[in-house]
């Protein structure tokens, strides 16, 4: 339930506008900001972000991703290396070693000083070692592991990367499959999603086409699919309502790395 409150918190903050779990940005293509997508009816949305049960051609879809970006979520840049080196020191124990050389210093303590300082420098690249190394093997992990998903385009069912997907495409989930976008189910076959990423909720929730209430919360859409949950069994179709950074996941990690206001 935490999960929940957090999504459905709003407020006002840096030109975002929050409201049910999503973000609305002026630059973020808003002729597909749909609000309360959940609470219309499959054919509603369908007109509204101008798709078909087809699927869009692969023209619109290319014109449609300029204009709303590609479907990630904003990821932290990389410390250069001398920067993590760096980063190394501002842990409390480092902190206390440090002050301990100061003090053994300032005594005259000169052989204590050079043992703290040699036990500091060793420690620090140490530390920076094992994360330089770590965050290496975790990028070239990440460019050899590239996630597909399966995409209606021009009618044809097609192998795509989940970056591709924007407001009006057709998806084609099944058992196993991480949800790459937040939708609402178009058509669905015994469809349990595991959501407890988002939710909280211990089981795998049923899915189903329809419509919810407009004030429903995240657990209470029983029609929708989103960001970061997976199809434990069944299969089925999903209309892209959201992506990127305006999906329920890349909202709550938005608020979760705004800094807080000084007081």
């Amino acid at each position: 339930m935490r999960g929940n409150r957090m999504a459905e918190a709003g407020e006002t903050k840096r030109g975002w506008r929050w409201w049910g779990g999503r973000i609305d940005t002026t630059e973020a293509g808003s002729r597909f900001e749909i609000d309360r997508y959940w609470s219309l009816s499959p054919d509603q949305l369908l007109e509204r972000l101008s798709t078909s049960p087809a699927g869009l051609t692969s023209e619109e879809a290319r014109l449609r991703q300029e204009q709303v970006g590609p479907n990630r979520l904003r990821s932290r840049p990389s410390l250069q290396p001398w920067l993590l080196f760096v980063s190394q020191f501002k842990s409390p124990l480092v902190l206390i070693l440090v002050l301990a050389a100061l003090i053994s210093a300032v005594t005259g303590g000169w052989v204590d000083v050079a043992i703290l300082l040699v036990i500091i420098i060793a420690s620090g690249l140490l530390s920076f070692v094992q994360e330089y190394h770590a965050g290496r093997a975790v990028e070239a992990l990440r460019e050899r592991v590239q996630p597909r998903v399966q995409v209606l385009r021009d009618g044809q069912l097609i192998s795509s990367s989940p970056e591709e997907l924007v407001p009006g495409d057709v998806v084609q989930l099944s058992a196993g499959s991480l949800i790459p976008a937040d939708g609402v189910v178009w058509e669905a076959d015994d469809l349990f999603v595991n959501q407890a990423v988002l939710t909280g909720e211990t089981f795998p929730v049923e899915k189903h086409s329809g419509k919810a209430e407009a004030e429903a919360t995240l657990a209470e859409r029983t029609n929708c699919a989103f960001t970061g949950s997976t199809v434990r069994t069944g299969s089925a179709r999903l209309l892209v309502c959201q992506t990127g950074m305006r999906t329920e996941f890349g909202a709550i990690a938005s608020r979760l790395t705004l800094r807080q206001p000084e007081t």
